[in-house]
């Protein structure tokens, strides 16, 4: 055979077979590579948003507290109130509410009090209530995986007397049944809330080696009464107890020396990349199984089950360790197939105007 005649031959069947085979190998290894890295990429982008939405919204609860008023006009209430989320009548669930006291800045006023007639504004005043509250986002829902969803709604009003139908909000007309805001008066800032805690330093509290909720002469408290009226309703939730270490109250509220904010935010959405209990889970059991261990929170992090939160101490493949009844909820058995809540924990310390100096408590 010439030269001619080998330069113009082609392949053979069998190149042409392992041609292809080795193409298809090649493309599949790239699509795996690809289809890892979209993963990876929609996971960050989800934390990333995550992270902002919830870093947001401590962000603008924290400029109110950073404007507390710490004069004669001034008040702050924060205190934990209980719920029924899934509608047989019983309360299960604790969240928290806040209402205070701020300065104002003249676009606020001007904002509040558009509408009004010149001779109906309250100039001068410079002072707006605020109040923070979270509901149950579903309330009576039949859907289990809804239930421990909260909405967290922001209201505010210009400082002072009521006019009409409005009222403070430190009025008991305020709150209307199951503890919640009179309609119209808040708006929603975000929803899909998994957790929202609340934390404040005493004059005594010991901040050196971190927060500390507790009793103790050196703890934080998770509630406050800036003129220890005893508002917080202990009958609804321990953590509305009074603490034994504050100061009497004169002629001025007593503020917190500084406040720790916690968010974790979790969509419906979320729910397709969470896991689930494989099988039933006793009320004294600290192991459980999940469907798929990779889609778990890494150890240290909180997860909620129905109404229980609890800590991952330890996983191995589907197998996790935990710490019963955290955030001070009640260990209770779970069903299988009961979804694995969690989310992000933004977490946000505010040092209170009146308080910025470090005592080294």
């Amino acid at each position: 055979m010439s030269t001619r005649q080998r330069a113009r031959r082609g392949l053979t069947l069998v190149e042409l077979v392992l041609a292809a085979g080795l193409l298809a190998l090649l493309l599949a290894a790239v699509f795996k590579l690809i289809q890892q890295f979209m993963t990876v990429w929609e996971r960050s982008e989800l934390r990333r948003a995550e992270v902002e939405e919830a870093s947001g919204v401590a962000e603008l609860c924290a400029l109110d507290l950073d404007a507390l008023e710490p004069g004669p006009r001034g008040d702050m209430l924060a205190e934990w109130a209980m719920f029924d989320h899934d509608g047989d009548g019983v309360a299960e669930t604790k969240w928290p509410r806040v209402r205070l006291v701020r300065h104002a800045s003249p676009a606020e006023l001007a904002r509040l009090q558009a509408g009004e007639a010149r001779e109906e504004r309250l100039a001068g005043q410079g002072l707006i209530e605020v109040t923070w509250a979270v509901l149950p986002a579903f309330p009576g829902t039949k859907e289990r995986d809804l239930r421990p969803l909260g909405q967290l709604w922001r209201g505010e009003r210009i400082a002072g007397p009521a006019r009409g139908a409005d009222v403070s909000m430190f009025d008991d007309k305020y709150l209307g049944l199951g503890g919640a805001p009179r309609p119209g008066s808040t708006q929603e800032v975000t929803s899909g809330v998994l957790w929202f805690g609340m934390q404040f330093a005493t004059q005594t509290t010991v901040l050196r080696d971190g927060w500390k909720l507790g009793a103790a002469i050196g703890d934080s408290v998770a509630n406050w009464d800036a003129w220890r009226r005893k508002r917080p309703d202990a009958s609804r939730h321990f953590w509305n107890d009074e603490s034994e270490f504050l100061p009497t109250v004169s002629d001025a509220p007593l503020l917190p020396r500084r406040a720790l904010l916690e968010f974790e935010i979790e969509r419906p959405s979320d729910f397709k990349r969470r896991t689930r209990v494989r099988t039933y889970f006793g009320q004294q059991d600290g192991t459980f199984e999940v469907d798929d261990g990779t889609r778990l929170p890494e150890v240290g992090a909180f997860v909620r089950i129905d109404y229980e939160w609890l800590k991952i101490t330890d996983k191995s493949g589907r197998t996790v360790s935990v710490r019963r009844g955290q955030r001070a909820t009640t260990p209770a058995p779970h069903d299988a197939g009961a979804l694995v809540h969690f989310g992000r924990t933004t977490t946000r310390e505010v040092p209170i105007a009146t308080h910025r100096e470090d005592w080294g408590l």
